[in-house]
C-alpha cells in the first residue's frame, strides 16, 4: 500500500518536461534580447516533483511567488496545461530585473496562453486574487527570501489554497523557512509530504532529516543525508482557530 505521506515521482506516459532540457542547456531568453545564464531556480529533481504533485492530483489552478527565470513556471504550466489548466506566477521584477525571460520562455514552448502574470509583490497581488474569490490547488512559494515576506506568502498562500491543497516552499535549508516551517507546523493545518531522496529507505531518510530540520541542526548535516531542497506540505483543515490561540514556535 502506497504511504499518503510519501510522493513519488512518476509522470503520464510519454510526458517529458521541457525544464530537462533547458537546465541542461544552462541559458534562458531569446539571443540578441533578454538571454541570460540560468543562475538559482529549481533543479530538475524539484521540477518533476512539483509536476508529479500536479498530473497525480489533477490540479488545475496554481500559483507561485517568484517567477523570476521562469524554471519553475515552466514546469508547472506545463503540468497544468495537461490538465487544461492555469498558472499564476506572482513577481514584482520580472520586466525589471528578468527582462520578461519567464514569459518567452512559455511562449517558445507555446504555453503563454496557460498563463497569468500578476505583476506586483505580494501583498498587493494576493488580495486582488481574493476580491476575485480565486481558489488555488497549489501554491509554490519561492520569492524573497527574507523571513517578512516568506510570512507574507505564507498568509495569503493559506488564504488562497483550499483544503487537500498543496503548500511547497523552495529553499527550506534557509533559517527564514525553517522558522516559518515550525510556526506552520505550530497551527495544525498541515501535514508533510516527503519528498523522494537521492538514496534509498526513504521513509527513514525522511524522519530522520526532518527531526534533524526541526532541531535546527547545520547545513552540512542535511547534504549529507540528501536532503531535497523542497519542503511539500498539504492542507488538512481550513478552521479558524480561536481569538486568542498561540502555539509556540
Amino acid at each position: 500500500m502506497q504511504n499518503k505521506n510519501v510522493l513519488n515521482i512518476c509522470l503520464p506516459d510519454n510526458f517529458e518536461l521541457f525544464t530537462d532540457k533547458v537546465i541542461e542547456r544552462g541559458w534562458v531568453g531569446d539571443t540578441g534580447k533578454n538571454r541570460r545564464e540560468i543562475a538559482g531556480g529549481i533543479s530538475k529533481m524539484e521540477a518533476h516533483i512539483l509536476a508529479t504533485i500536479i498530473t497525480q492530483n489533477n490540479v488545475k489552478k496554481s500559483v507561485e511567488t517568484g517567477v523570476a527565470n521562469g524554471i519553475s513556471t515552466l514546469a508547472i504550466t506545463q503540468a497544468i496545461a495537461l490538465n487544461q489548466g492555469r498558472h499564476y506566477g506572482i513577481d514584482p521584477v520580472q520586466f525589471q530585473e528578468h527582462q520578461g525571460v519567464a514569459l518567452t520562455l512559455l511562449e517558445q514552448h507555446q504555453l503563454l496562453e496557460n498563463f497569468t502574470l500578476c505583476h506586483g509583490p505580494t501583498h498587493i497581488e494576493a488580495p486582488k486574487l481574493l476580491d476575485k474569490n480565486e481558489r488555488f490547488e497549489l501554491v509554490f512559494i519561492d520569492g524573497m527570501h527574507t523571513f517578512d515576506y516568506k510570512f507574507i506568502d505564507s498568509f495569503y498562500g493559506d488564504l488562497l489554497l483550499d483544503v487537500g491543497g498543496f503548500l511547497v516552499f523552495h529553499d527550506l535549508l534557509l533559517p527564514s523557512v525553517k522558522k516559518l516551517f515550525r510556526f506552520i507546523k505550530a497551527q495544525n493545518k498541515y501535514r508533510v509530504i516527503l519528498t523522494p531522496e537521492l538514496q534509498p529507505s526513504l521513509y527513514r531518510k525522511g524522519r530522520f532529516t526532518a527531526a534533524a530540520f526541526i532541531k535546527r541542526k547545520p547545513y552540512w548535516y542535511f547534504w549529507l543525508n540528501g536532503f531535497c531542497n523542497l519542503l511539500v506540505l498539504q492542507k488538512i483543515s481550513n478552521t479558524e482557530p480561536p481569538w486568542n490561540f498561540f502555539n509556540n514556535f
